[in-house]
């Protein structure tokens, strides 16, 4: 799994960037992406360093970077995923957009909180509470999907 910068410091900022680790054992991300998360005073870079000095977030850039028209961090995370053939971990309508017209598999922040709570490593009142910090936090769930989401932790 291959992450741009925004899901680490989302789950950093909730206390649950642990939950990559117990869903994929390792996580890649490009030094771009290291450079936009590890910067001190930083939600969540504190977490996110100790996280790549123990091993389970690894540093690993792309042979090639086309230019998609995204920040560089972006860039570098999707031009790793297209090489390696792997899943991306990315938050940005934009990034979706390239992500999706270059065939790469993604997920969202949300997506890593219900693949969570699916696998039982969190239960629904914690899945309801990261959802409601998110938006509190600033990330843009509409009304209708935000509905959406909290249906699904119901139903599982």
């Amino acid at each position: 799994m291959i992450s741009n910068s925004t899901p680490l410091i989302c789950l950093a900022k909730l206390n649950q960037l642990e939950l990559l680790k117990k869903l994929f054992n390792k996580i890649t991300i490009p030094d771009f992406v290291k450079e936009e998360v590890v910067v001190a005073g930083k939600p969540g870079y504190e977490v996110i360093n100790k996280a790549i000095k123990e091993g389970w977030i690894k540093i690993e850039n792309p042979k090639e970077n086309l230019e998609l028209g995204l920040g560089k961090g972006e860039n570098a995370a999707i031009n790793l995923a297209k090489e390696k053939r792997d899943k991306i971990l990315i938050n940005d309508a934009f990034a979706i957009k390239a992500v999706k017209s270059l065939n790469i598999e993604y997920l969202r922040t949300t997506s890593i909180i219900l693949l969570s709570l699916k696998r039982g490593i969190i239960n629904k009142k914690q899945a309801k509470d990261s959802i409601q910090k998110l938006v509190e936090d600033g990330y843009y769930i509409s009304p209708g999907i935000f509905s959406e989401l909290l249906r699904a932790i119901e139903s599982m």
